[in-house]
């Protein structure tokens, strides 16, 4: 494209975006902004449980001191959290092992089926911190919590919280934490991770930056005219 022909278009795309400006209504702009923000709003927890999970089989573990719950999906009463949209999450569970000689067996459960088990056995004596991890492709409404086996025996005082569950939203439905695009259902979730940057070369010295200006002047038309 010709040095002329690209001045032409930034000047035409310009002017319709101040008129954009000048008429869209921002009481009709307004709503689907906030519904954005809300949709792609960050959700994470991180709980903890204080006491003695000695030799008795929980199911859910109500882990009742609540650290951080942004977007209130963890639920302290009942130890469940509900994922509020349909993503991919990541969930960590950690725990101090008792002293003596027990068969910890700690599960990751979905919906009431077992997705992940956290096995730990220390000789007598000795205490570990524990710590498992569960990444999955969850739906709205899908119920996650973390279930004890009964010979399992983790510990911990009201103030080391050495017995967490925690987990966050990596990536929903058009918006990811970790940058690029996702889209429900497919393997290669995150698409513009790893993709290469090519530069278009422009005229009589004219960057490739300009015609990023005009596309990005030609999508903020295409917003505020919608």
């Amino acid at each position: 494209m010709s040095c002329p022909k690209i001045c032409s278009v930034v000047g035409i795309v310009t002017a319709l975006c101040m008129t954009g400006l000048i008429l869209a209504d921002p009481a009709e702009r307004t709503p689907r902004q906030t519904a954005a923000r809300e949709h792609g709003g960050a959700v994470l927890f991180s709980v903890a449980y204080q006491g003695q999970l000695r030799d008795v089989l929980f199911n859910p573990i109500i882990f009742d001191h609540v650290l951080v719950n942004q977007g209130s999906a963890y639920n302290n009463d009942t130890g469940v959290f509900i994922a509020p949209v349909p993503g991919i999450y990541q969930f960590v569970f950690a725990a101090q092992l008792c002293r003596g000689n027990h068969n910890n067996i700690w599960n990751f459960m979905v919906n009431g089926d077992h997705r992940m088990a956290c096995h730990a056995q220390m000789p007598d004596g000795d205490t570990v911190l524990n710590t498992c991890y569960f990444m999955g492709e969850l739906q709205q409404g899908d119920q996650v919590w973390v279930k004890q086996q009964a010979e399992s025996c983790a510990w911990a005082s009201t103030t080391s919280n050495t017995i967490t569950f925690s987990g966050m939203l990596l990536a929903s439905e058009g918006m990811s934490t970790l940058g690029g695009m996702y889209s429900s259902g497919t393997s290669g979730s995150i698409s513009s991770l790893g993709q290469k940057r090519t530069m278009v070369s422009g005229c009589d010295g004219l960057s490739a930056s300009l015609l990023t200006v005009v596309i990005a002047l030609l999508l903020c038309c295409i917003l505020l005219l919608n």
